[in-house]
């Protein structure tokens, strides 16, 4: 009979335990990871984004997509690998696509994902590649190899075809300078060299144009480009312009022939290094001009006399290698070169991801947009309120570069109190996070002041020998709280002309006056009361005049 007993006691006591670990479990929200944890809140990851998300791409012809945010490794699928064939897998963030050859404008779209199974598409539109033949320039003459001597000419041409190689006759190309002492030759009189000319192509979809260089121009790069009128695909070739003058005077000298940098550290090259080159012989004065005139800051770029230099400065440029071409004032040149190569050294990390101010504090949030700036650790940057009163906002959440800024805003009504935290992360692998803070505190209202005693001046005026027959008699309103109002205590006699001017005071200071009161002879009244009120109901002011 005990172990019964036991039983029934011992049931309901277990059930209430496991009842309590229950309750536990629920209160405490699935430990300090749980999603739900205001403390903790989920880590913030990097959006996918590709550019261009739209364009055109010309049979044959590479065309690059970039990925320029997301979480590695990525991804790429084509709807139509028989027109656009892609390789899954991408190496870093650049996809490179050829397409194939089409007979009409074909529309593909790629989608590209990162390891988080995001995806963004980008539209593709693969047009018929009608000049997929290289642009070629031929010079009349081999007295410049296959370049372009000054002073003379050459020929730029280009084929058009279509679907199976079938030759695209009377099709418009235009032919355009991009750079360079050249022009395209016409058969207009009044401009006879242009830069642009648009032409037909022969039975054999050949487009040619007659090119020719500037008299004596110094050795320099040239370039051409071709395009089809109909579907924009374009061509390019690149040539050389040789100076080819012949000057008697002494030779051309200039040092250092060739100036070698190195930056300090990899894919790094160097900036804000200087070089002097002196200009020996020749005819002076000279002219220098460069390559690549982005690749280098040139500064003296005429030398007038034998002795003198030019100096290039170094920006950032890798260049192997630049050329100066010096020209004298007969035409002879000489040239020099400038070697910017990266170096080998590690570069220093980011700097702390830092968030100014770190913490604001505002009274009266309602309707404030604070400002903050994002400097440091690897952008872009991703910003999101984690909590916080008035129902604010946070505007951009993606920050593109480091100093950039973003606003938080507060639409909620007042009264607003309390902290609204914001959390700031970079791109860096791990993730680095900034959290500011933003102090609301409610509007503070003004101070109660009581409104002063109502007091004029004078308090009485006239008397009992002054006539009051035309005299305007003064009131001044001294303290008390505008605007006022001044009126006869007891309505003037039938037939007075008794007057109050103005009847209203808009402000202490301010006066009225009493005019048109008679002597008690001419029927007017020894005492005449006028009764002066503030604007808050305080207690009146009555004043007196006094008449013979």
């Amino acid at each position: 009979m005990l172990e019964p007993r036991l039983n029934a006691w011992l049931r309901p006591t277990l059930a209430l335990v496991g009842l309590a670990g229950i309750l536990t479990l629920a209160g405490c929200g699935g430990g300090s990871g749980s999603p739900n944890n205001p403390f903790n809140p989920p880590p913030v990851v990097p959006i996918l984004t590709v550019q261009p998300v739209s364009l055109t791409a010309y049979s044959g012809v590479p065309t690059t997509v970039t990925i320029t945010s997301g979480q590695g490794p990525f991804t790429v699928f084509s709807s139509d690998t028989s027109v656009l064939p892609v390789t899954t897998g991408v190496s870093g963030n650049t996809i490179v696509v050829l397409p194939a050859q089409v007979t009409a404008d074909t529309s593909v779209t790629l989608t590209v994902s990162d390891a988080l199974g995001n995806t963004r598409p980008v539209g593709v539109n693969v047009k018929a590649a009608p000049i997929l033949n290289a642009l070629a320039f031929a010079p009349s003459g081999t007295d410049c190899g296959t370049g372009l001597c000054s002073g003379q000419a050459g020929t730029a041409s280009v084929t058009a075809s279509g679907a199976a190689g079938v030759p695209l006759t009377a099709r418009s190309i235009r032919f355009d300078i991009v750079y360079g002492p050249i022009g395209i030759m016409t058969t207009n009189p009044g401009t006879p060299v242009a830069q642009t000319l648009t032409v037909v192509t022969d039975s054999k979809g050949v487009a040619t144009v007659g090119v020719t260089a500037v008299v004596n121009a110094p050795t320099q790069p040239a370039q051409i480009r071709a395009t089809d009128v109909t579907s924009g695909n374009q061509q390019i070739v690149n040539l050389t312009v040789v100076n080819n003058a012949i000057a008697s005077q002494s030779p051309l000298t200039i040092v250092p022939e060739t100036a070698t940098i190195t930056g300090a550290f990899v894919n790094a090259c160097s900036t804000g290094f200087r070089i002097d080159y002196y200009i020996y012989g020749g005819s002076p004065p000279y002219q220098i001009s460069s390559t690549f005139p982005n690749g280098v800051t040139l500064v003296n770029n005429f030398v007038a006399k034998s002795g003198g230099f030019f100096q290039a400065i170094t920006n950032g440029a890798c260049v192997n290698p630049l050329l100066f071409t010096i020209v004298d004032s007969a035409g002879k040149q000489v040239t020099a070169s400038l070697i910017n190569s990266p170096g080998t050294g590690t570069p220093p990390g980011p700097g702390p991801l830092v968030v100014s101010p770190g913490t604001i504090g505002i009274n009266s949030c309602s309707g404030k947009s604070p400002a903050f700036q994002v400097t440091g650790g690897t952008a872009p940057y991703n910003a999101f309120v984690s909590s916080g009163p008035g129902a604010p906002s946070l505007s951009p959440q993606v920050i593109g570069s480091d100093g950039g800024q973003f606003n938080v805003t507060f639409s909620g009504p007042e009264p607003i109190s309390g902290t609204t935290t914001i959390i700031v992360s970079d791109s860096s692998v791990p993730l680095r996070t900034f959290t500011a803070t933003i102090a609301c505190t409610p509007p503070v209202a003004p101070p109660v002041v009581p409104p002063t005693v109502l007091t004029v001046s004078p308090l009485a005026a006239g008397s009992a020998t002054s006539s009051c027959f035309n005299v305007a008699f003064p009131f001044v309103i001294t303290a008390g709280t505008a605007p006022f109002t001044a009126a006869f205590s007891i309505a003037p006699l039938p037939g007075s002309n008794a007057l109050i001017t103005p009847p209203t005071i808009a402000r202490v200071g301010d006066g009225f006056l009493v005019t048109g009161l008679v002597d008690v002879s001419a029927g007017g009244a020894r005492d005449t009361f006028i009764t002066v009120r503030d604007s808050v109901g305080g207690a009146p002011v009555v004043v007196r005049v006094t008449c013979p």
